[in-house]
């Protein structure tokens, strides 16, 4: 992903979210939801990965298609002095990266699936503030390690597909409040965003992963500044 701290700052900057309670289904109950409710943003000179919601067995299914194409999907969310930051979500690899390019470096810095949580923003973009759960193609799960572009960004491997696509769905639940202390050293300020990535941009490749079940669990709950989120 390239310059993550400005694409970062640009999507996200200082706006707020529309009110939820604990619990937040961010992908909401039907694919018209997802796509009012979430943002894709990205450099107008790269190709886009392109994100797809659909409603399967009453589950909304979001699939990215990223073809040496680099955009996030994002959610606002908004929440100042967090005490407690739950995100459970479940997610598939279905075309994976080669792995050719290591993934600590800028010419490696694409992953087949990204789910990640924007805490402080900042006006220069470098000292934006996220952590990043990836599915890698070669680090080994639980390595932990800064972006290539910032060590303002935390890469954190929750999976390793190696070079294998499945259509076996994996679980995942993160404390984030304890993933950003371990990296950062202190507690966060804010919490910003959550956002969705399939990237291939820096290694000219492809990849495809679908994402569901997407749910935040918050306190206090996300501040309701935004009268018109429906619009």
């Amino acid at each position: 992903m390239i310059r993550a701290g400005f694409f970062l700052l640009a999507l996200f900057g200082l706006s707020a979210a529309e009110g939820r309670t604990e619990g937040w289904a961010l992908l909401g109950t039907d694919p018209k939801e997802f796509s009012q409710a979430w943002e894709t943003r990205g450099f107008p000179l790269i190709a886009a990965t392109h994100y797809d919601a659909r409603l399967q067995d009453g589950q909304v299914i979001v699939t990215g298609v990223s073809e040496n194409a680099n955009r996030a999907a994002a959610r606002r969310v908004a929440v100042k002095q967090p005490t407690r930051a739950r995100l459970t979500w479940s997610w598939r690899v279905r075309s994976q990266l080669d792995g050719t390019v290591s993934e600590r470096t800028k010419a490696g810095d694409d992953f087949a699936a990204r789910v990640f949580v924007i805490f402080e923003t900042s006006v220069i973009p470098t000292r934006t503030r996220a952590i990043n759960y990836v599915w890698a193609a070669n680090e080994p799960v639980d390595s932990v390690f800064p972006s290539p572009y910032t060590r303002r960004v935390a890469h954190i491997v929750l999976q390793t597909a190696g070079h294998e696509a499945s259509d076996t769905w994996r679980h995942e639940s993160r404390d984030v409040l304890a993933d950003y202390r371990k990296f950062f050293g202190e507690s966060p300020s804010v919490i910003t965003a959550v956002a969705i990535m399939v990237d291939t941009d820096n290694t000219d490749g492809r990849a495809e992963a679908d994402f569901r079940h997407i749910v935040l669990e918050i306190q206090p709950p996300p501040e309701d500044s935004r009268s018109d989120a429906s619009n």
